[in-house]
């Protein structure tokens, strides 16, 4: 990678300032210390995200919601295009903001609820 191009890398969500606590000691971070994931000995893989099953993954679609159980997973999701999501497929014309993404912001207050899903008045 080269200084300061950060194009390959994926995209990471952080949580509200009422819940960014929570959301760094489940990425392995202790709030006001370093920036260093805290990692115990006993591995048991409480810092992934887990499914509605409650299978670990390691993140999902912001477009369709699929879940990644593996980065392979997630690369080939995003490969040529993002060839296999079908809802980036539909929608890639439209230059809007990803649909689970436009329900985060809508739950936030952060967007009017009236808003066109998909429209650049958002």
């Amino acid at each position: 990678m080269e200084e300061g191009d950060h194009s390959k890398c994926m995209v990471e969500l952080l949580a509200c300032p009422d819940h960014m606590d929570e959301q760094l000691r489940r990425m392995g971070y202790e709030p006001g210390t370093s920036n260093k994931p805290r990692r115990s000995e006993d591995s048991t893989g409480a810092n992934f995200f887990k499914d509605s099953d409650g299978n670990r993954t390691v993140g999902f679609c912001l477009w369709c919601n699929h879940d990644f159980y593996t980065y392979q997973d997630a690369k080939a999701h995003h490969a040529n295009d993002s060839a296999p999501c079908p809802v980036f497929q539909q929608l890639r014309e439209q230059h809007c903001m990803p649909p689970v993404l436009q329900m985060m912001f809508q739950d936030a207050g952060s967007l009017d609820d009236d808003a066109e899903p998909g429209s650049k008045d958002e």
